[in-house]
């Protein structure tokens, strides 16, 4: 039995791209890979563009990692967002853990490798969204070419 270690480090990265501010939460070294994210906007919780990766496990511990975004129009830049976790730690209790959002300014302090493999992250997910989009087209049209095909059959 591994027993329950509660996460490491978890931090909050905000990106503005045009109009559109994302944020990311990233979880770090926690087991088991049980947990619960959340975003808040004060004491609300904010479920609108918002995507919660699944948990993944570390190649040099047997920890898992979790990644949450959210979406908000750059209008929106004063708000402050909390990213909030749940997670079974030493205690027997759920602790649940709020994290600010950290200025752009102040983003730096984030290692490059981090946000390389966030970035890496942004991309695996955009692509499998839009292979995803595609094989749905294709077998749209496929399906629609074999109905031509059987009305051609059934009242020729």
């Amino acid at each position: 039995d591994k027993g329950n270690s509660a996460p490491e480090n978890a931090e909050v990265l905000r990106k503005q791209h045009g109009d559109q501010i994302t944020y990311v939460c990233l979880i770090e070294k926690f087991y088991p890979d049980v947990i619960r994210v959340t975003w808040n906007d004060g004491e609300k919780e904010v479920t609108d563009n918002v995507v919660k990766g699944d948990a993944w496990k570390a190649t040099e511990d047997d920890k898992y990692s979790i990644s949450s975004w959210l979406t908000v129009p750059a209008e929106n830049k004063d708000k402050k967002y909390l990213c909030k976790y749940e997670h079974e730690g030493k205690q027997d209790s759920k602790q649940a853990y709020a994290m600010a959002i950290k200025n752009e300014g102040v983003k730096n302090e984030v290692a490059g490798n981090v946000e390389q493999s966030l970035n890496i992250l942004f991309t695996h997910n955009h692509l499998m969204h839009r292979t995803a989009y595609l094989v749905y087209i294709v077998l749209l049209l496929k399906s629609s070419m074999y109905y031509l095909i059987v009305l051609f059959f059934i009242y020729r």
